[in-house]
């Protein structure tokens, strides 16, 4: 053990015995904490998130580059539930259940940008969740609705011997996935997307054997949003139900506007409003999803006092390598949204980033083993996108922030706690026997500390540390409760977000709903019951903004009546 290492172990320790009450001490102890972490990482601003969504990472074609724009666009269209109007009863689906659901049914801003459950469901879901009136907390409780069957998960397809559609998880009456719903945190920080990176793989029909999702070869972000519009029932009709909605054409016209003089010229409301400027403006948004003010962004800004002495300890440990007694997260959690291998924060690396854990099938792997008779059916994971059976159940890194709220975790959604997570990776066991046959368990998972030990062995004390520092030192409240003093935005629509200017109040849009004027993120009656016993004085304004925006959309109108009541004239004379 070097003099460093020494050093590092000898602080963690000191973390652990010290009470650490007086504030000198703990900002002596946090500089030596950032000592640690700029040793490993070698530059504390490759941990840094950009200041703001000009500098965060995206394509460089100007197509695909966020603007105030489209990014304000691809919000409301995240969730508004106008678009899942794709409905094939040959395949089971309902057609009372078009427009009942949206991208923010499965991605909540309480529950980290996740479902907050291990079955995620869009349509044929209803219910969103509620503050548990014990812990002050947040709990998903969006269910599958009583009477409905699912057929397959989404998005599995079943065709027969003539090539055929025959039965399909993206067009029966349950849209329920077979992984959990991967956090859109620090989206724009992935150079592959969901968990087995399918998206943003570049197509290559010469391998028959990798899924071959993205044949437009589009960048990553736009990539998963064209998977994910396929897959939940929004793909080529959604631009029909948008096209009827005076306020979204507007929108359109002011986030693509070269699109919209093309439509101006051709009269064709298709070149402005489609699946490709959905997608764009969508992506737009979700690249600019990710948090600014935890408590670790502003101990990396210089703040001493930022993290508590416990915080500080697993903070120790996440960044010391496993043989010198730590923890060794970083080695695949590093960068600003820490999901990449340290080395690789600004993230180019590709394969680096997945990695067999030795975890199982999500539980609706099963309703597919079930529906074909099929036992052998597995998530083999990266090994789908990339054809590589020495890829078999490798699954992406995640983001490490906002982890408080993000529960259940892994993709199967099988771990219930982050406690739960922390003790799984340090006792190093896998859980899947399939996975463990695999051939490619990670050694940093099974032997961190060399072939001689199984697991990271930390004490019970570290691994309370950990969590701490995992928990609250990696939580920034302003991404679930808008704060106007912070940097960071509310993932879910907030109140700033549904005033409309007055050219849109002109062409229909009412203050405090999205554009189609459907209660979102979801149309249900037991979701509009949730609204209210979570918060009814927030329902109440939301009253108000829409009787104030029907007010004020009066005078618009009688304008509008008048004007064409003068072209009238004009025409007669």
């Amino acid at each position: 053990m070097n003099k460093a290492s020494r050093s590092t172990t000898l602080l963690i320790g000191l973390i652990a015995c010290m009470g650490l009450t007086q504030e000198t001490t703990l900002a002596e102890t946090a500089q030596e904490v950032r000592a640690i972490i700029t040793n490993r990482v070698g530059n504390i601003d490759a941990l840094k998130v950009p200041a703001s969504d000009d500098l965060m990472p995206q394509p460089a074609e100007p197509a695909f580059r966020i603007t105030p724009e489209k990014k304000r666009l691809g919000k409301l269209l995240f969730f508004d539930p106008i678009r899942s109007n794709s409905i094939r009863p040959e395949f089971g689906g309902l057609r009372a259940l078009a427009q009942t659901s949206s991208c923010g049914s499965c991605h909540l801003g309480e529950t980290a940008a996740k479902a907050g459950a291990q079955v995620s469901v869009g349509v044929g879901g209803e219910g969103r969740g509620r503050i548990d009136p014990i812990t002050g907390r947040f709990v998903a409780q969006r269910t599958m609705m009583a009477g409905l069957a699912d057929i397959l998960p989404t998005p599995l397809d079943v065709y027969d011997a003539a090539g055929t559609l025959a039965m399909s998880g993206r067009f029966d009456a349950i849209d329920g996935p077979g992984r959990t719903a991967p956090s859109m945190i620090g989206f724009a920080m992935n150079n592959r997307l969901f968990w087995g990176g399918v998206a943003g793989e570049p197509y290559d029909p010469a391998n028959g054997a990798k899924a071959n999702a993205n044949p437009d070869n589009l960048p990553t972000g736009e990539s998963l949003v064209q998977l994910t519009l396929m897959g939940h029932r929004m793909f080529g009709t959604q631009q029909f139900a948008l096209q009827s909605i005076s306020a979204y054409l507007e929108l359109f016209r002011r986030a693509f506007p070269d699109e919209a003089a093309a439509a101006q010229v051709s009269g064709n409301p298709d070149d402005l409003c489609n699946d490709d400027t959905v997608g764009r403006a969508i992506a737009a948004f979700l690249r600019t999803v990710i948090t600014r003010n935890t408590p670790f962004d502003r101990f990396c800004a210089g703040d001493d006092t930022a993290l508590t002495a416990s915080q500080l300890r697993g903070a120790a440990l996440f960044f010391t390598p496993a043989t010198d007694g730590g923890a060794n997260c970083v080695a695949c959690h590093s960068g600003p949204a820490l999901n990449k291998t340290l080395g690789d924060e600004s993230g180019q690396l590709v394969e680096e980033n997945f990695h067999n854990l030795g975890i199982g099938d999500h539980p609706l792997i099963a309703l597919a083993q079930q529906t074909l008779g099929d036992p052998t059916i597995r998530d083999i994971g990266r090994a789908e996108a990339t054809g590589n059976s020495a890829d078999n159940f490798e699954f992406k890194s995640p983001t490490l922030r906002q982890l408080r709220d993000a529960a259940p975790f892994m993709h199967s959604g099988e771990i219930a706690t982050l406690r739960g997570v922390v003790e799984y990776v340090n006792a190093g066991i896998p859980n899947s026997p399939d996975a463990a046959g695999a051939g490619n368990l990670s050694t940093l998972f099974t032997n961190p500390r060399g072939p001689s030990q199984t697991g990271l062995g930390l004490s019970d004390d570290d691994v309370t540390a950990l969590v701490d520092f995992l928990e609250n030192g990696l939580y920034d409240p302003a991404f679930v409760n808008f704060d106007p003093t912070s940097t960071t935005e509310t993932f879910e629509l907030n109140a700033a977000d549904l005033i409309y200017d007055p050219i849109l109040l002109y062409f229909g849009a009412l203050n405090g709903r999205v554009p189609s004027g459907l209660q979102h993120p979801q149309t249900d009656a037991l979701t509009t019951t949730d609204i209210f016993a979570n918060n009814p004085v927030l329902a109440l304004c939301g009253f108000f903004d829409l009787f104030s925006g029907v007010m004020m959309v009066g005078p618009l109108m009688l304008i509008k009546l008048r004007r064409r009541r003068r072209t009238r004239r004009n025409e007669t004379t």
